[in-house]
């Protein structure tokens, strides 16, 4: 069950960014408030490392949705500073590619800790990367019609996303995942 509330946490939280970028059509509205939750992240992190008692007392109080243990920035800040990072990439891409990350890492935690069975790299399953690749899919679609992107560029990207996310790369994925898929995206 935490697992189901982390996504669905991230689900909401992140879902916010590329809504907003869709809905003004101006980037200002999204890296504001990027700029505001990255400056509130970095402040807890300093806490956290500062003083671990405030962490634990967040992590008692956030019922499952924070997991990090003191030592390394979490999963919040790495997204956050993602986030902030593709908003610099045009506009339709930044918006595939946010919903791609926010989308794909649900999919891929609920599917893979749910039905994960057959391990490809360490922590990660081959249900868990059809899991994400299905809900970034199921977002492109959704997406489409509202950006200036061709379908098979959408789907490339969900395609790229997915398996960016289960890839044993060293850098945390809730920032590797979105900025290698739009710098591919551009490229292509």
């Amino acid at each position: 069950m935490k697992i189901g509330k982390r996504k669905l946490y991230r689900i909401i939280m992140g879902s916010l960014f590329p809504v907003l970028y869709l809905i003004t059509g101006s980037v200002f509205v999204s890296l504001m408030l990027a700029t505001f939750f990255l400056t509130l992240l970095l402040a807890m992190e300093y806490e956290r490392w500062k003083h671990p008692a405030v962490w634990e007392y967040i992590t008692g109080k956030g019922k499952g949705i924070f997991r990090e243990k003191s030592g390394k920035l979490t999963g919040d800040t790495y997204f956050i500073l993602a986030v902030f990072i593709i908003l610099f990439f045009p506009k339709d891409i930044s918006i595939a590619t946010l919903f791609f990350l926010v989308f794909g890492d649900a999919g891929s935690g609920i599917i893979g800790t749910k039905y994960g069975r057959t391990e490809i790299f360490p922590g990660k399953t081959l249900e868990g990367l059809a899991g994400g690749l299905f809900f970034n899919l199921i977002i492109g679609l959704i997406i489409y019609p509202f950006l200036g992107l061709s379908l098979p560029l959408l789907i490339t990207g969900a395609i790229v996303a997915s398996i960016v996310e289960v890839l044993p790369i060293k850098v945390n994925d809730n920032l590797s995942v979105g900025i290698i898929t739009a710098l591919i995206m551009v490229f292509l």
